[in-house]
């Protein structure tokens, strides 16, 4: 058995740290799949509130979490993102903790809030920790290990979830709230133990800077990335409400379909990710995925107009298509915000690059609701919106380089280990 472990760790990259981090991916993932699975479900029949009062929360929550991202990335300049992730995951389990007592609504919206205050600095603290503890030739890799484990573990945490669902009480719903928490503390536990590598020189911190607000070239690096991860939903909402309203293919498919993608990207997302540890390779990889997603919307537009069983085949090239956009594009927007990332502001670049998902997760879908209500033009012009983001990276690519060759290149004898 110890042979075995000390073969995984010694095909991780980043070796025991590599593992840490995937051990910590694992516990967060499925305590996160474990809540999502039952969090609607407890609001509705336990605490008895509507759809409408649900929707203002998690809309309220949304709007503190956007607030906070870039102040808490300052933060994490000044103090590390190691000490920032270990104080985020506290908090995320307090409330968690607090969650089973809620009564009524504005006991809710008091939890949620509290939820969206952290809600946003999670993903880029943990980028930018992978930053700080890995060698610079394995983050990206290590980053897609991460993320093809987080895929297993949201599925291991959906059917923990389904428990719960089939217990339907509050206890068994509390139960799994419970667990959520727990896994936020054993999460901070594990991240401040591990060793930092490097980190950013004395003269390099800022106390308070938000010069990347200002900065053009990772702003348009961080647009595209967003717009490219319309992926997400086109799976959860686009596709599905095609098939329903716009083809003849039982939506039966739709489960199979979503089961494909799930398991492409954790077996494919690795090798997705080679050569992204440059500003070309990271745009190139944002080329395919425009290109991608594209064939995707063409592929769909094709759907309706064939028999079942063309469609279905058809339909599953689309799908094909939609996780590769989704590969290259997690890869190359890793690879890319990591290289562009001004010294001694890591967190704050990191953050305002996932506020770019977070935002687009906000406006997304209502686009792609209209784009299935327009038809054909509409995913034609939504093929054109990722093609020319897809596109324009390299562009992009060369803007940022030649922007960050102009800075100042810190001392490494200054750097300070935190």
């Amino acid at each position: 058995m110890w042979q075995r472990v000390r073969g995984w760790r010694g095909s991780m990259p980043g070796g025991s740290v590599g593992l840490r981090l995937a051990v910590m991916a694992m516990i967060d993932a499925v305590g996160t799949g474990a809540f999502l699975a039952v969090s609607v479900p407890f609001i509705t029949r336990s605490v008895h509130l509507s759809e409408g009062n649900l929707g203002l929360g998690l809309t309220l929550s949304a709007a503190v979490a956007l607030a906070t991202a870039i102040p808490i990335g300052v933060l994490a300049d000044r103090i590390g993102p190691k000490k920032v992730l270990v104080g985020v995951s506290l908090w995320r389990c307090a409330c968690f903790v607090l969650y089973p007592f809620v009564q009524n609504l504005w006991q809710f919206l008091t939890v949620v809030c509290l939820l969206g205050l952290v809600d946003k600095a999670a993903a880029p603290m943990e980028q930018a920790l992978v930053g700080q503890v890995t060698a610079t030739e394995d983050r990206v890799r290590v980053v897609a290990i991460l993320r093809s484990l987080r895929n297993v573990g949201f599925t291991v945490g959906a059917l923990l979830g389904g428990i719960g669902l089939l217990i339907d009480t509050r206890a068994g719903y509390s139960a799994i709230l419970l667990v959520n928490a727990a896994s936020f503390a054993v999460l901070a536990s594990l991240a401040a133990r591990l060793p930092v590598l490097s980190a950013p020189a004395k003269s390099l911190r800022r106390r308070f800077s938000v010069s990347v607000l200002r900065d053009g070239s990772f702003l348009s690096f961080t647009g595209i990335n967003a717009v490219l991860t319309m992926h997400m939903t086109l799976l959860s909402i686009g596709i599905p409400l095609w098939i329903v309203k716009h083809t003849d293919v039982s939506s039966a498919l739709i489960s199979p379909l979503v089961a494909v993608n799930t398991v492409l990207a954790v077996a494919l997302q690795v090798r997705a990710s080679r050569g992204t540890d440059t500003i070309a390779g990271a745009a190139r990889a944002l080329v395919w995925a425009g290109i991608s997603l594209a064939l995707c919307c063409l592929l769909l537009v094709a759907a309706p107009k064939l028999p079942v069983v063309l469609a279905v085949g058809v339909l599953l090239l689309a799908m094909v298509a939609l996780t590769g956009g989704e590969l290259f594009q997690s890869a190359g927007g890793w690879g890319g915000s990591y290289l562009l990332a001004a010294p001694g502001q890591e967190g704050v670049y990191l953050s305002v690059f996932w506020l770019g998902v977070a935002i687009q997760q906000i406006a997304a879908p209502v686009l792609v609701s209209l784009v299935v209500t327009t038809g054909t033009s509409g995913w034609v012009v939504l093929a054109a919106l990722f093609a020319v983001c897809g596109l324009a990276a390299p562009a992009i690519g060369r803007w940022a380089q030649a922007r960050a060759d102009s800075r100042p290149q810190p001392d490494p004898t200054l750097a300070e280990a935190t």
